[in-house]
């Protein structure tokens, strides 16, 4: 991964972290009781390195369905499954543009704050210039009220994606 895009993640991580309550914690307050839970994060810089100092680690890799369209490529990743009665429950999407490729890595989480739905679906559309990359839950996951995915593409000059999560309460 590119020095300047794994700092930019570790900004951005950091901002979310100074805007709560506590460094090195995400807190979420449950609408019901109104207690609030807090969280340790741990920011992955090697996936791989990451797996091998935690060897019970289990982690889980999106399905990728790479689709080819014109100059861009078109990945799709998908986690867990639609069942009866969930609901599309937030989404997000961005558009990157660099100068020249570069490997591009960005934290998505659901929810951005508070507690969620219980998490059933998530659907990732990424657009890049090849279909190098993957995808890891990294936190929370499907039948949680959190989920966090690093979303990695390799040796791309322009990206964007769209996210879906899909959920019940």
């Amino acid at each position: 991964m590119c020095k300047l895009s794994l700092f930019l993640l570790l900004a951005v991580f950091g901002c979310l972290l100074v805007s709560g309550s506590q460094a090195g914690r995400l807190g979420s307050r449950d609408a019901n009781t109104n207690e609030v839970s807090l969280r340790d994060i741990t920011v992955v810089k090697d996936v791989r390195a990451f797996a091998a100092k935690h060897p019970g680690l289990k982690m889980q890799r999106l399905t990728k369905h790479p689709e080819a369209r014109s100059s861009t490529q078109s990945v799709r990743y998908s986690l867990g499954a639609r069942i009866s009665g969930d609901r599309l429950v937030a989404q997000g999407a961005d558009v990157f543009s660099y100068p020249s490729v570069k490997d591009v890595s960005l934290q998505l989480t659901y929810p951005e704050s508070g507690t969620g739905a219980v998490v059933t679906y998530v659907e990732l559309i990424c657009s890049q210039d090849n279909t190098e990359g993957n995808a890891y839950v990294v936190a929370g996951g499907i039948g949680q009220r959190f989920i966090s995915i690093v979303l990695e593409a390799n040796q791309t000059k322009n990206f964007s994606y769209q996210a879906q999560y899909y959920g019940t309460d």
